[in-house]
């Protein structure tokens, strides 16, 4: 298991690290401090999930969001101080995954990216075994 973090806060990098040492040691965790170097992540790394802030220095979180999902329905949780209702539409309507604010728990946050890894990684395999049943001619 891999999961990206987009985040330029090291303090917010380092606290959602220390979660997945404590409650998930097994996943791996990478993180781009920029959204472009995040998005290129998700090309490059296939992370199984996304951790993405909203205020990043570069480009929104939005823009980053929107240019993930031209390529890869990874599940993308939004961790954000934005808690206007009109910024938790915004994101799921880009199709983000889910939506937390900071400050967040540690063991939610975790309880979360596990569910949403979960769902997709099944429903990735169900694809594949799908288009190996029906392959296209």
């Amino acid at each position: 298991m891999k999961t990206l973090i987009i985040e330029d806060d090291q303090d917010i990098i380092d606290s959602i690290s220390l979660a997945f040492r404590l409650y998930w040691p097994e996943t791996e965790v990478i993180y781009a401090n920029l959204g472009a170097a995040g998005i290129e992540m998700v090309r490059t790394e296939a992370p199984e999930t996304v951790v993405l802030d909203l205020g990043l220095p570069d480009i929104t979180g939005f823009e980053v969001l929107k240019q993930i999902r031209l390529f890869s329905s990874v599940p993308v949780i939004i961790l954000t101080v934005r808690s206007q209702e009109e910024d938790v539409v915004r994101a799921l309507e880009g199709e983000a995954t889910d939506y937390l604010t900071k400050p967040f728990r540690q063991k939610e946050l975790i309880a979360r990216i596990q569910a949403h890894s979960t769902q997709w990684m099944t429903n990735e395999i169900r694809k594949s075994v799908k288009n190996m049943e029906n392959p296209v001619s």
